[in-house]
């Protein structure tokens, strides 16, 4: 079977690094967080700058490319689209994982505003440097920061406002079983 790229995609504190770890466990598949890039990449360049950018983008394709040419069963991908990724970065994505033969799925977790809010200012989003101020949250998503790059249109869209994550990752899980992209569930040994 061709290397799955589960690419978990939305807003900041959306849940995506809750439910990738959640969805790995269950699958088995590796986890791509996105802040252990950003993190790497900015303790080299800042946030944004031309080198940030390009470096950024250069690990998360590699790193794809080598779970394809490990020809690992799958990888989930999380990503929050912003005004720093290029436009290029998401076809670019696209073209090399079918040129290595692997598959990739986008897969949107949404949350509404409100409870975005609440959860932007989580102590345990700093563990990754993230973004915890609601009133710069606020501008940017005035600023249109998180509108791009254009993203694809989900084959799976999951609302975490009242979902836990763990019945987010379940609900994806079970969608991607039924695709017949993922093994069965992992059982735990007693």
């Amino acid at each position: 079977m061709a290397t799955q790229v589960i690419f978990l995609f939305g807003r900041p504190g959306v849940g995506k690094l809750t439910v990738g770890e959640l969805l790995a466990a269950d699958t088995g598949y590796r986890l791509l967080h996105n802040h252990a890039v950003v993190d790497l990449v900015t303790s080299l360049f800042s946030f944004g700058s031309p080198p940030f950018v390009a470096l950024r983008e250069k690990i998360w394709l590699d790193a794809i490319d080598a779970c394809i040419t490990a020809k690992q069963s799958g990888v989930i991908v999380t990503f929050a689209p912003e005004s720093t990724v290029t436009d290029e970065f998401i076809p670019t994505l696209k073209k090399r994982v079918t040129a290595g033969r692997g598959a990739i799925r986008f897969i949107e977790l949404r949350c509404d505003d409100p409870e975005l809010e609440t959860r932007l200012t989580a102590e345990s989003r700093g563990k990754y440097g993230k973004l915890r101020d609601v009133k710069l949250f606020r501008q940017l998503h005035k600023d249109g920061a998180f509108d791009r790059p254009k993203m694809p249109a989900a084959e799976l869209t999951v609302d975490t406002t009242d979902c836990a994550p763990v019945e987010s990752a379940r609900l994806i899980a079970k969608y991607l079983r039924e695709a017949g992209v993922t093994p069965k569930r992992r059982r735990k040994s007693s």
